[in-house]
């Protein structure tokens, strides 16, 4: 299945995006790991999990978006800079009285190292969607209450 026939509501379509191929290629193959090594709940792009299914009831939340600070617009930077944005959406977030439980997504193929973010049960998609505008970010994964994460193209 190519991505323009992925492409779903959530979405916008790759061929009007400024985001290559390619980077949403590793967007959307990227393992995505919500909390600690212990109890983590990996997730795919476009399949359903029941684990976060079961999250969200637990949270009483119906949706969720996982937003990263790391490497603005796909651009790797150092890791301080990365360390910097990331407790900088911290910052955010609490002042906001929203509940991010750290996660992080790394490429099965080792192309593009590891990058922290939150997973943010209870933000809406157009609040979420400005979230990564502000960080920078050329996606979001947004979560609804189907538990399917699908990508969002925000350029």
């Amino acid at each position: 299945m190519t991505i323009a026939m992925r492409t779903n509501i959530n979405r916008k379509n790759p061929i009007s995006s400024t985001v290559s191929g390619s980077l949403i290629e590793h967007y959307t193959h990227a393992d995505y790991r919500i909390g600690s090594a212990a109890d983590c709940i990996t997730l795919k792009i476009d399949q359903y999990s029941e684990p976060l299914a079961q999250f969200l009831v637990t949270l009483n939340q119906s949706y969720a978006a996982i937003i990263s600070a790391y490497n603005p617009y796909s651009q790797l930077v150092s890791d301080e800079e990365n360390v910097v944005a990331h407790e900088s959406l911290r910052h955010f977030l609490t002042y906001h009285a929203y509940q991010g439980i750290e996660s992080v997504h790394t490429d099965p193929a080792g192309v593009w190292p590891a990058e922290k973010s939150f997973f943010i049960p209870g933000i809406d998609i157009h609040s979420a969607k400005s979230l990564g505008q502000q960080f920078n970010q050329n996606a979001i994964v947004w979560i609804d209450r189907d538990a399917i994460p699908r990508l969002v193209l925000l350029r």
